[in-house]
């Protein structure tokens, strides 16, 4: 079931195809067959809404988020899934409480390993080595992943004990630092019983000898391709959030004239000029630039002047359009790719920043 918003002060409305979620995550499924899959939904579901993509996800085997309170609050609204905090506990306190609630931590440096060993808990809790294996972002050396998993495996206050990486440039298959990464992880891991998780998104659908036990699919499963070059249809992703708005003026706009603040385009050409109602203030990328793609009526027109907090103008020309029709921003009829490329960002600062605004106006 689609799951619709429009404020009543704004126009821009966001639907999420909630039957996409679990298409997407099937998918993962065929590039990843007999792995566990860990579905990321931190960050609101890259802007999907945490609660209701945890519901739609069911199927996955595990969800991972970045905060502790992300997985807080998946714990009071009744998911009773495996749970890892990627970030893990910063604090006792947060300690204790991932041991009340049965949620997993990333262990990626030494204080986190010394409060874990040292306080007594209740329940214990799975932990997951991270490794730098070369990222060098969260994550401890591959020299010291023996002498923590030995801790971690004797300890009474953990149950079990996993290891896991992150590639830097998975979106690159060529890049020489995948298969850098992958034998220093290869070489930590060999000679050790542990389940092991590494594959993103990007690595899950082209690195398959990263896959191992368990597999981390995020940004593929709301139906953006984390490949430059490669579109989500391509790869059989189905996009799962709608970003629309309607057209409320049309207007000619003689060549010379320019458009918007700080006249940033000038018409080159007589031209027909559509408003558009969305802008920044409903999770638009305020710094996207002349001709980024907008669709109306089955074209995509571009992009004119700068995108202001609560409109957009875009070229009309040639294209059979009135007041009030639909205007999407990304969807289905326009990849939320194709527009963070024009805006030399990615898919998800787009998707985050809508959904954003989306979940504000739900409040």
């Amino acid at each position: 079931m689609n799951e619709r918003c429009s404020s009543p002060w704004r126009r821009a409305r966001v639907t999420l195809n909630a039957n996409a979620l679990s298409d997407n995550l099937n998918r993962v499924r065929s590039f990843a067959s007999g792995c566990q899959v860990m579905a990321v939904i931190k960050a609101n579901a890259y802007g999907h809404g945490m609660l209701q993509a945890a519901e739609q996800l069911a199927q996955a085997d595990l969800f991972a988020v970045a905060m502790p309170e992300e997985a807080f609050a998946l714990r009071a609204s009744g998911c009773t899934k495996p749970l890892l905090v990627l970030h893990g506990f910063s604090n006792t306190a947060e300690l204790e409480k991932f041991s009340e609630l049965n949620i997993a931590s990333v262990i990626h440096q030494h204080q986190q390993l010394k409060s874990l060993l040292a306080h007594r808990l209740s329940v214990p809790i799975d932990a997951w080595i991270k490794v730098d294996t070369g990222m060098h972002r969260l994550g401890i050396s591959p020299d010291d992943v023996d002498a923590y998993f030995g801790q971690l495996r004797n300890s009474a206050n953990t149950g079990k004990v996993y290891i896991m990486s992150h590639f830097a440039n998975a979106d690159d298959t060529d890049n020489s630092l995948n298969n850098i990464q992958l034998e220093s992880f290869l070489k930590v891991t060999n000679d050790i019983d542990v389940d092991c998780s590494m594959a993103n998104s990007a690595a899950v659908m082209r690195l398959p000898k990263s896959h191992f036990e368990v597999v981390r699919p995020g940004i593929m499963l709301y139906g953006s391709s984390p490949f430059s070059a490669v579109t989500a249809a391509e790869l059989g992703l189905r996009a799962v959030m709608q970003f629309e708005s309607e057209l409320i003026d049309i207007k000619p706009v003689k060549a010379g004239e320019a458009i918007g603040y700080g006249s940033t385009y000038v018409a080159e050409n007589d031209i027909m000029m559509g408003v558009v109602a969305a802008g920044y203030g409903d999770g638009y990328p305020r710094h996207a630039g002349n001709a980024t793609p907008v669709w109306v009526n089955d074209r995509c027109c571009d992009l004119l002047g700068r995108v202001s907090m609560d409109s957009i103008c875009i070229d009309l020309t040639g294209v059979a359009a009135s007041i009030g029709d639909r205007v999407v921003l990304w969807g289905d009829e326009l990849s939320v790719d194709a527009v963070a490329s024009a805006c030399d960002t990615i898919a998800y600062e787009l998707l985050c920043n809508a959904g954003a605004a989306y979940f504000s106006c739900r409040e």
